[in-house]
């Protein structure tokens, strides 16, 4: 095994079950993902995507790491367009599976195994979230 480290922005994952949440009837729907990590080993990404409104800001949500479990919990806000778009493909049966890349504030040390260096829980800012829609 090697000892090489790489620094990385990216997070990527793939979609492995979903659920349309509507809090109360005066609450907007909360689409909650679990997804398999690709570019890390052995890890699960618990997200939370909610639509809203695109304003000025560079954060569209957050990213907590546990140390002690393979696991990482997000939140983010996505323009309703996107938030619809993802539903409706997840709403479809597909070949294959969603994929996101979500783009973080903070570069994470990742070794060539897809092993991440972390040293306690870790919150990171999260700028931006990429889909691939698979269409057929």
């Amino acid at each position: 095994m090697h000892d090489e480290w790489q620094q990385t922005d990216q997070i990527v994952m793939s979609v492995q079950t979903a659920e349309l949440r509507q809090a109360g009837v005066n609450q907007s729907p909360t689409l909650n993902l679990s997804c398999s990590l690709v570019n890390i080993a052995r890890g699960q990404c618990q997200l939370e995507l909610a639509a809203g409104e695109a304003d000025k800001k560079e954060d569209i949500g957050n990213l907590v790491i546990e140390i002690d479990r393979p696991l990482i919990r997000g939140k983010a806000i996505i323009p309703r367009s996107l938030h619809d778009s993802i539903v409706s493909c997840l709403g479809s049966v597909q070949t294959r599976p969603v994929s996101l890349t979500l783009t973080i504030g903070t570069n994470l040390a990742v070794s060539l195994e897809g092993d991440l260096r972390i040293n306690d829980v870790t919150e990171v800012v999260l700028k931006d979230l990429s889909v691939t829609l698979p269409l057929r």
